[in-house]
C-alpha cells in the first residue's frame, strides 16, 4: 500500500458499543494528526447518537460506511464471532483495519482475514491495547538491556470478578461473555490478554510451545469460566497463566535471573515495579531484593490513543502489518487458545 501522506487520518467506525466509544474518545487525544470520519451501525438511529457525540458521518449499514472516501482506516469493535465477517468486508472495500480483541475466534478465521487483507493490499492488526501502554513499553526497553539476566517465567492473570451466579450484578443471561452463540467464556474475552503478555515477555511468541498443559471449568451455558495454563517455551522458560469471569486478579510478574517486573494491572498498567537482586556480601550464591523501584506512569482517559497512534505511525510509512503485533504472533496466540479449547472439547455451535 501507498504511504497516507494526507493531512490527518480518517477513521471509521463498525460497531458503536462502550469499547468503540472509549475508542472514539481517545482519538480526540490526537486530533491533530486524526479525525472520525464515519461510523457505521445497524441502524441508522444508533450510528447518529454515536456522532452526535463523537463526530463523523452516520451510516445505517457497515457497507455503506465502507464506501465512504474519507475512511482510511476501519476500526471493528463488534463482538468477536463476527470479526471475520467485518474484516473480510472492510478489505473488499479496500480500508486498512483495526480489528479489536480477539482477532477471531479461531486460527481458521484469523488465516483468513489477514489472506483477505493481504489480497486486497491494505493494513490489518488485531487491536490488542496492553501492549502500548508506557509501562509495557518500559518493561520490554527493560528486559531488552538485558540487565536482569536471562528471562525465567511468567505469570499473568487476567480475571473479571463476577459471582458465581446468574443473580444481579453478574453476567445475565444473553451476554455474550456467557452465551456460546456470541463466541463467549473466559479464555477468549480474557485469555488472550495473558497470552500477550507472555508474548511480549518473550519478544514476540510466533510458534507454539513446546508443550501446553491446562485446566478448565465451564459455566452453566457451556462456556468456560475459569481457564488455567501452564506453557512451556523455549529455553527453559514457563508461563502460569489465568484467566477467569469470576476470580479477581490482573497481575502480571516476570521473573528473570536477576530480578523482576510486576505489573499490579497488565491490561491498562499505571505503574511498573523493577526489582533487582544483588548478591549478598560472602554468600554470592545467594540474591535478596534488595533494590525495588515502582514508577507510576499516568496516562490521559482510558489508553487507546497509544495503539492508535501505532496504527497512524504504520500507515503514514506505508506498511500493511504492524512490527509489533506480526500477523504470525496473533495466529500463534489464537491456535494456542485453540489447542486448549480442543482438549476439554469445548466447540462454538457456529464452528465447523
Amino acid at each position: 500500500m501507498k504511504p497516507i501522506t494526507k493531512e490527518k487520518i480518517g477513521w471509521g467506525f463498525i460497531g458503536t458499543g462502550v469499547i468503540a466509544k472509549q475508542f472514539a474518545a481517545c482519538l480526540q487525544l490526537l486530533e491533530d494528526e486524526c479525525y472520525i470520519a464515519a461510523v457505521g451501525s445497524r441502524s441508522m438511529e444508533t450510528a447518529k447518537k454515536f456522532t452526535d457525540v463523537f463526530g463523523g458521518k452516520p451510516y445505517g449499514s457497515y457497507e455503506e460506511m465502507l464506501q465512504d472516501p474519507d475512511v482510511d482506516v476501519v476500526y471493528v469493535a463488534t463482538p468477536h464471532m463476527v470479526h471475520e465477517e467485518n474484516v473480510v468486508m472492510a478489505a473488499k472495500y479496500g480500508k486498512n483495519i483495526l480489528c479489536e480483541k480477539p482477532f477471531a475466534v479461531n486460527k481458521k478465521q484469523a488465516q483468513h482475514m489477514f489472506d483477505a487483507a493481504k489480497e486486497a493490499g491494505v493494513f490489518c492488526m488485531e487491536g490488542l491495547w496492553s501492549r502500548f501502554f508506557p509501562a509495557w513499553r518500559e518493561a520490554r526497553r527493560i528486559l531488552d538491556t538485558g540487565e536482569l539476566g536471562q528471562l525465567v517465567s511468567i505469570d499473568a492473570a487476567t480475571c473479571w470478578g463476577a459471582r458465581r451466579s446468574f443473580e444481579p450484578g453478574n453476567f445475565p443471561r444473553g451476554d455474550r461473555r456467557v452465551e456460546p452463540d456470541l463466541a463467549g467464556g473466559a479464555l477468549l474475552d480474557a485469555g488472550i490478554y495473558v497470552l500477550a503478555a507472555t508474548s511480549v515477555a518473550v519478544n514476540h511468541l510466533t510458534k507454539l510451545p513446546n508443550k501446553i498443559f491446562s485446566t478448565m471449568r465451564f459455566e452453566p451455558t457451556g462456556v468456560d469460566s475459569d481457564t488455567d495454563m501452564l506453557l512451556e517455551l523455549d529455553d527453559g522458560v514457563t508461563a502460569h497463566l489465568c484467566c477467569s469471569l469470576h476470580r479477581r486478579n490482573h497481575e502480571v510478574t516476570i521473573y528473570c535471573e536477576n530480578g523482576s517486573i510486576h505489573m499490579e494491572n497488565h491490561r491498562c498498567p499505571t505503574t511498573i515495579t523493577v526489582t533487582r537482586r544483588k548478591p549478598i556480601p560472602g554468600m554470592p550464591h545467594y540474591r535478596d531484593g534488595s533494590e525495588t523501584v515502582t514508577t507510576t506512569i499516568p496516562y490521559a482517559k482510558v489508553g487507546f490513543q497509544f495503539e492508535a497512534q501505532v496504527v497512524h505511525d504504520c500507515l503514514r510509512k506505508g506498511l500493511t502489518t504492524c512490527p509489533d503485533v506480526p500477523p504470525q504472533e496473533t495466529l500463534t496466540l489464537i491456535e494456542i487458545a485453540d489447542i486448549v479449547r480442543r482438549e476439554h472439547n469445548f466447540k462454538y455451535p457456529f464452528e465447523d
